[in-house]
């Protein structure tokens, strides 16, 4: 349930009555959006009267597609199956796609602030953001409530020759909202050091997170669970209704209420982290709450015992693992052409059904941005294959933190079974075609985690050949081609590649006896439960690299329980890295538990105490290393 945001009802009436002395021009007509009929959209000097509403979202213009189009000279085509138009103008090209944020601007890939929308049957699409990207001119003028768009058309050789114009270059600032880029229609803005942005983009990007105009200078921010009010060009800041004086000051600028960046992501329950990067005018703002769905456990400080190695370890289950992270640094030398194979596995199988699970770490050092993708390829002679389950994760972003921002999310999503669906569900391949199962943009300098479950049936119970296959382009996102062998590993940098029969290993502990020392036990040793070597992997064309800190593996720790006295005991479980600064996420008993960075030797967590009731008793665990972590890991038992 959302909760209410900290008013009367009588300072609401009263601040509502004055809220913005053109509400009365503006009909709410659904969530954060109006009917603003009074603005005024000039065109090259024309005033343009539209027969269907102007609309205005999260203070964004917008305006019905085929009369607009029709005004500013583009032609347009439209899609029916997949809701997308697509403007062109001055050799220019825009294409949106009803409800999607995500546009493509002359082939390439960018967020807008808003998305195009359907209002009583007809499609609404950004005024600014197609002007800007058709080559126009945007102005607000807000006393007169007016829209001003200069467009010029490209010279056709009949007119006469204008010298040229040096125009200044149009900054981006691109904010990733957790794991949302977009490009602002705003910037942000650093004052004495601190960093603000408009509160709009919490609202518009984050879950759950609510504003309010109290009065024309007092701003009410809900963030998570945590309520804020700033005050045009004042210090005190009230959070959860506390008065806070300090150091920042928001402030009112084009209509927007600037607010603290850090001081917000500081003041929240689980924290964040912002990081700022001056060269490409790049903020990224990650909020713990929204990143994870799961409790962040405390870091405790001290030494624990030296433990032993866990006996030993068999597969669960029948899913397939396929790793990808070799080479991991993709570097010019290492991926020399245009297209690559970065990892495969050929499948010849009876099976009607097969189970996979795909793990992805890769990081884009080419000199440009590329495409890296999950294909199937049907070489069957007669069997239609049909993806009957296609669900993942996956995150993005630069090279700095890997461990928390994008290898905790994963395994926090793998835990608690909040994959996101793919759109390749459902989807048949012929034989002889390919098809994209998921594709991830990667800007360079930016490194990708994913993790993919993909379910195959081959149909009538044929007998099927498929090759499943990661890929990168570098020059677009065209990956259907990409047939060719797998690049050969990085032999200086033992990241895994291969495919091993399972992705969930199990372990079961000696039993622990209520009332004796306490003992501890590595899992993901590289010793007694390294089941995914380099020689059994399933595929080794051009190299295959072992997994034995079990990337991409969900492992299963039972640790059953002797209680000879039968009276109630309580046991405590603690968990440390063993072979370098750790994380990942751990399960106990069905309710997951995030473990943050802990150093080695001097860092650890302790799980919820465990009351044992009888005189025997089993304690589940599931962990899931976070990609980037050091391995093993130790799990330590001990009564209280």
């Amino acid at each position: 349930m959302y909760r209410f945001l900290s008013l009367s009802c009588a300072f609401f009436v009263a601040c509502f009555l004055t809220f913005h002395s053109d509400a009365s021009a503006a009909t709410k007509v659904g969530k954060n959006l109006y009917v603003k009929n009074d603005v005024e959209i000039i065109i090259n000097g024309e005033t343009i009267k539209f027969n269907d509403p102007i609309l205005n979202q999260s203070g964004s213009t917008l305006l019905p597609m085929r009369d607009f189009y029709e005004a500013i000279g583009a032609t347009v085509t439209w899609s029916k199956q997949s809701q997308t138009a697509t403007s062109y103008k001055n050799g220019r090209s825009v294409a949106l796609t009803i409800d999607s944020k995500r546009a493509l601007v002359d082939g390439t890939s960018v967020t807008m602030n808003v998305a195009p929308i359907m209002y009583k049957y007809r499609t609404y699409v950004p005024l600014r953001f197609v002007s800007e990207n058709l080559d126009g001119q945007v102005i607000w003028n807000q006393a007169a409530q007016s829209v001003t768009i200069n467009l010029t058309d490209s010279d056709d050789g009949t007119g006469s020759e204008t010298p040229p114009v040096t125009e200044t270059p149009k900054v981006d600032y691109i904010l990733h909202m957790n794991s949302t880029k977009l490009i602002m229609d705003k910037p942000f803005i650093n004052r004495n050091g601190r960093l603000y942005i408009p509160a709009k983009y919490f609202e518009n990007y984050l879950e759950n997170a609510y504003s309010l105009w109290l009065s024309e200078d007092v701003m009410e921010l809900q963030v998570a669970s945590t309520n804020f009010m700033f005050t045009n060009g004042s210090n005190e800041i009230y959070v959860d209704g506390i008065p806070l004086t300090v150091s920042e000051k928001p402030f009112i600028q084009s209509g927007e209420m600037y607010v603290p960046v850090n001081l917000i992501v500081n003041s929240l329950e689980n924290g964040g982290s912002v990081r700022y990067y001056r060269d490409n005018n790049e903020l990224y703002v990650y909020i713990n709450d929204y990143l994870f769905s799961s409790q962040i456990l405390g870091k405790q400080y001290g030494s624990l015992m030296v433990p032993q190695f866990v006996p030993s370890a068999s597969y669960e289950g029948e899913r397939t693992l396929i790793v990808s992270d070799n080479p991991e640094n993709l570097t010019p030398s290492l991926v020399p052409t245009d297209t690559a194979t970065l990892s495969e596995y050929k499948v010849d199988t009876n099976n009607a059904l097969k189970e996979y699970r795909i793990f992805g770490w890769h990081v884009n050092n080419l000199e440009n941005a590329a495409t890296i993708g999950i294909t199937v390829q049907n070489t069957s002679e007669n069997a239609t294959l049909r993806i009957v389950n296609s669900e993942g994760v996956s995150k993005v972003n630069r090279q700095t933190a890997i461990k928390y921002d994008i290898g905790v999310p994963i395994a926090d999503v793998v835990l608690n079974d909040n994959f996101k669906a793919s759109d390749s569900k459902g989807i048949t391949i012929a034989p002889g075609e390919t098809k994209v199962i998921e594709a991830y943009q990667l800007a360079q300098g930016n490194i990708v985690g994913f993790l993919h479950d993909l379910d195959i049936q081959a149909s009538n119970s044929e007998k099927a050949q498929y090759t499943i296959r990661t890929v990168i382009n570098k020059v677009d996102d065209q990956l259907t081609a990409i047939h060719s062998d797998p690049v050969p590993i990085d032999p200086y940098n033992a990241h895994p590649r291969g495919v091993w029969p399972g992705s969930t290993i199990k372990a079961e502990l000696p039993t622990y006896t209520m009332d004796t020392p306490m003992v501890g036990y590595n899992i993901s040793n590289g010793k007694t439960d390294h089941l995914q070597t380099a020689e059994n992997s399933l595929s080794t064309v051009n190299g295959a690299v072992g997994n034995p800190g079990h990337f991409g593996v969900t492992y299963k720790v039972d640790i059953p329980i002797a209680n000879p006295s039968g009276s109630f005991k309580t046991v405590k479980l603690k968990i440390a890295g063993r072979g370098g600064s750790y994380s990942g996420v751990v399960k106990m008993n069905d309710k997951v538990f995030i473990v943050p960075t802990i150093k080695v030797g001097t860092e650890y967590v302790e799980l919820p105490e465990y009351l044992v009731t009888g005189a025997t008793d089993t304690i589940h665990l599931e962990f899931m290393h976070a990609g980037g972590s050091n391995l093993p890991v130790a799990v330590y038992i001990e009564t209280k």
